[in-house]
């Protein structure tokens, strides 16, 4: 794809190679007439995507228009070969959120149990004395009831963003890569094309979708999108011998009750633990690509706390990304700034599972300036006007 020449004009340009704008870039064309080209300055998922865990789970506590877009999406992820002709890793595990009677994470896990139950994804409700039958390799002292999110699982996000770029160059999209967005064309507060450091383009509609570097973009708009950029965490296990053996499935994905990081099965017999939500604000350009020392040996130890016999584990891999967080954590997919530019970014460390939602939901705005598929208005920009909180809270952070 890094081949290909740069056209003088295209209906629509697609700024970012990760799931959203690869996804927007596969719906643009398969769905509409429209010419579409997607523009990538790096490579295809080089950016929050390809360092995603690429969970796939539905439970949201009480937002239900998450658990939507993450069941509509997965189901999509799961016939991906079906319906874009491209094969993606994907493994079933069961999300699992374990809650203490009284708490608030007692009543989101409570209430997503509830939602996912109203929109008949499998779900199932656990008390303590079935603990250890259902979870043998945790410890869960202390612990009330767990709530099993039971149809979730994991994919590969490098995987289907570019299976996702591939379909949608044959279906006629143009893709190119090594190539950088630098600024905006704007005529009568309508956007007319995009300049790049390879040369201008003519378009009527811009969609970005450039993941932590969006910000910097849309300010060459004069648009202040609120988000900030933190490095995450993330090691890959090789459990112990013996452990893959007596537990097959290896561990639900799942944290500690109020816990700042969360582990899941990884391909390979691996376990995959990873720090969610720091307080450690990076530059998307610039930062430290290997976890620290002090964050890996505080993520092994609340690890033996929680699953003691993981605690033994070789850590196989190591690595870092970057979450693109709202102040409520509440994504932002909205038509902003002058006529025909859209904007889809904000996703708090947990777009992946709703990509092809997303995609779709940006089709529509595009085509026809509003969506019948969710309540859009939840994810607008304007709802930071009235308060820099926007609908308040920190959302979700499990």
């Amino acid at each position: 794809m890094s081949l290909v020449t740069l056209p003088e004009r295209a209906d629509v340009v697609v700024v970012g190679g990760g799931i959203m704008g690869t996804s927007a870039a596969y719906f643009l064309t398969t769905e509409t007439d429209l010419d579409v080209l997607l523009v990538e300055k790096d490579k295809i998922a080089s950016g929050s995507t390809g360092d995603s865990s690429a969970i796939l789970r539905h439970h949201y506590g009480p937002k239900e228009i998450y658990a939507k877009t993450a069941w509509w999406s997965h189901r999509f992820y799961r016939e991906f070969q079906e319906r874009t002709g491209e094969a993606i890793a994907h493994a079933d595990s069961p999300l699992v959120r374990f809650g203490v009677e009284g708490t608030p994470e007692g009543e989101y896990a409570d209430a997503g149990g509830d939602v996912l139950s109203s929109l008949d994804v499998p779900v199932t409700k656990y008390d303590a004395d079935e603990f250890d039958e259902q979870y043998p390799m945790l410890d869960l002292e202390g612990v009330d009831f767990a709530v099993s999110d039971d149809a979730a699982g994991y994919s590969d996000g490098t995987d289907a963003a570019g299976g996702f770029a591939r379909a949608a160059q044959d279906a006629g999209a143009t893709v190119v890569t090594g190539v950088a967005v630098e600024d905006f064309v704007v005529e009568d507060d309508a956007v007319v094309g995009v300049e790049t450091n390879d040369g201008a383009v003519a378009a009527e509609t811009v969609v970005v979708a450039a993941g932590p570097w969006t910000p910097r973009l849309m300010a060459r708009l004069g648009v202040d999108v609120p988000i900030e950029r933190t490095r995450e965490q993330v090691l890959v296990l090789d459990p112990p011998e013996g452990f893959a053996e007596e537990y097959p499935d290896l561990v639900p994905t799942t944290g500690a009750p109020g816990g700042d990081w969360y582990m899941r099965s990884d391909f390979g017999d691996g376990v995959l633990v990873a720090t969610h939500h720091t307080d450690e604000t990076v530059n998307p350009d610039r930062y430290d690509g290997s976890p620290d020392q002090e964050t890996t040996l505080q993520l092994l130890d609340e690890l033996e706390g929680f699953a003691p016999e993981l605690a033994e584990s070789r850590v196989k891999g190591q690595y870092c990304g970057v979450y693109s967080t709202t102040p409520d954590h509440d994504f932002i997919v909205d038509q902003v700034g002058p006529d025909g530019c859209f904007v889809a970014c904000g996703f708090s460390g947990h777009g992946f599972k709703h990509g092809p939602a997303v995609g779709r939901i940006l089709t529509d705005l595009v085509t026809e300036g509003d969506t019948e598929f969710v309540d859009v208005d939840h994810f607008s920009l304007d709802r930071f006007e009235d308060g820099a909180a926007g609908h308040g809270g920190p959302g979700d952070k499990i």
